[in-house]
């Protein structure tokens, strides 16, 4: 009898035993579904099929976004006068530093009092200027001179006189009677919540909001300046968490800014979709401008930032944020650092201890700036070839990006440019970085049909003039 009711109480356990580990591991099953589902789209794909229709503009395009720049904490001097000449031609509209009260001995204390020195800041601040551009100032890190225990990352031993620093700074660059700079951006700290920068929390003790609180006191404080931004959180990414606590604060915030280091550039154009979801219940902060303050395919340094990878991602990009994007994309960076010889810095050049040799991405810019004119409409990007098109004085122009986050994918793209009058025309095609062909074309009929071959990591340019 035992026996038998054991041989039937097993099957029961069995099943109970699988139904129980079923409901367990199936968010598991589900999730692996997806991403499988995912890889395999990705690894299949959609090629590209363009179609531009010539005759369709859209709106004037505004290319001054990406001739936005940054450079990180590097070296402790004016570490872009000996590249000027060479930034100066890259057209910059706003050029971001940060480390300014650590690297360039702004601040100091006498008998308790606040002392302020500029020189070696404002040199820096000058070079930027003869570049042609305005300074962006990421005001950090906190003045030895004023932070507990001495360390730059950590909160000031006195809130108020971080205000006054923060005043101090705004006065003297936005000042009328001072430097009398208008339109500066002041971006509260460089990535706060990063470990190496401070830990910084959108709550409890260390608290990013105090830090920003005390800046917008010293903002609103300073007198008789042009105008200016204060701004932030300046993380690691975009981070809705962080986002929201800063508009529910009620303290000045003139611009939103993070940092977006990502190899798929669907992640740029997404980031400027969801901050503008999570803003919707605050519609006044909706029409704020957006910065992103550091931008790259990594974080980390990277021998693929002097590759064509590098220069096909940073384009790939300009592609997804060409309308509606953000106020400003900043690449990251200028130049190498003087101890990066062996290739792998962020630099779109190397360091001048390394020959100041410019790197592919350099060259993307005024590439791109060639598209210059009213927006076209056009179809048919796929999973990696993405493009957009042009007109200006009469000029048809489209832009190709082949962009894989892996750097081994080619295609051959049917291109077709609809909306033209018969006639003759010079027709050119030219790889970025490589050959560069013009011929006539004969069209008879209101459309012209090319097949491209896109190479890995290939941006081209296709050209159309009517004779």
């Amino acid at each position: 009898m035992t026996n038998f009711l054991t041989r039937q109480a097993r099957p029961r356990l069995i099943k109970l035993i699988s139904i129980i580990a079923l409901f367990i591991f199936m968010p598991f099953l589900i999730y692996a579904s997806r991403e499988i589902a995912i890889l395999i789209t990705r690894a299949s794909g959609i090629p590209a099929s363009i179609v531009v229709n010539a005759d369709r503009e859209l709106e004037t395009l505004d290319l001054s976004f990406y001739h936005a720049f940054t450079q990180g904490g590097e070296e402790k001097s004016d570490m872009l006068k000996p590249i000027l000449s060479s930034v100066g031609a890259l057209k910059p509209a706003i050029i971001r530093i940060d480390h300014l009260y650590d690297y360039y001995d702004v601040v100091g204390k006498s008998g308790g009092n606040l002392t302020f020195s500029w020189n070696r800041l404002d040199e820096a601040v000058n070079t930027i200027i003869s570049s042609g551009a305005k300074p962006l100032l990421a005001i950090s890190y906190m003045p030895q001179s004023l932070a507990k225990d001495g360390n730059i990352i950590n909160q000031p031993d006195d809130w108020n006189d971080w205000a006054i620093v923060v005043q101090k700074t705004i006065e003297h660059f936005s000042g009328k009677s001072q430097r009398n700079i208008s339109g500066i951006y002041y971006e509260v700290w460089n990535e706060p919540d990063l470990s190496q920068f401070g830990s910084w929390k959108y709550y409890g003790e260390k608290n990013y909001l105090t830090l920003y609180k005390y800046a917008s006191v010293g903002a609103n404080n300073a007198s008789n300046v042009n105008q200016f931004y204060l701004g932030g959180p300046g993380t690691t990414g975009l981070y809705k968490e962080w986002i929201l606590a800063l508009v529910k604060s009620g303290y000045r915030i003139d611009f939103f800014s993070w940092h977006t280091f990502q190899r798929d550039p669907l992640k740029f154009a997404n980031d400027q979709e969801d901050i503008i979801s999570w803003l919707l219940p605050y519609p006044k902060y909706t029409l704020l401008p957006i910065l992103i303050t550091e931008s790259g395919f990594t974080g980390d340094k990277s021998s693929g930032y002097g590759t064509l990878y590098a220069a096909a991602h940073t384009a790939s990009v300009i592609r997804r944020l060409i309308s509606g994007g953000p106020k400003y994309l900043f690449s990251f960076e200028l130049k190498d650092g003087p101890n990066q010889q062996s290739g792998d810095g962020w630099g779109l050049m190397t360091h001048e201890y390394n020959g100041s040799v410019k790197k592919p991405r350099y060259w993307i810019y005024s590439f791109i700036d060639t598209m210059s004119g009213k927006r076209l409409s056009l179809s048919g990007e796929g999973t990696w070839v993405t493009g957009f098109a042009s007109k200006n004085n009469g000029i048809i122009r489209v832009l190709l990006v082949n962009f894989d986050v892996n750097g081994t994918h080619s295609e051959t793209v049917p291109v077709i440019i609809g909306g033209l009058t018969p006639g003759s025309y010079s027709y050119r095609q030219k790889l970025f970085l490589g050959k560069d062909i013009t011929r006539t074309e004969i069209i008879s009929e209101t459309s012209l049909e090319k097949q491209i071959l896109m190479p890995s990591s290939g941006i081209m340019l296709l050209e159309l003039t009517r004779n």
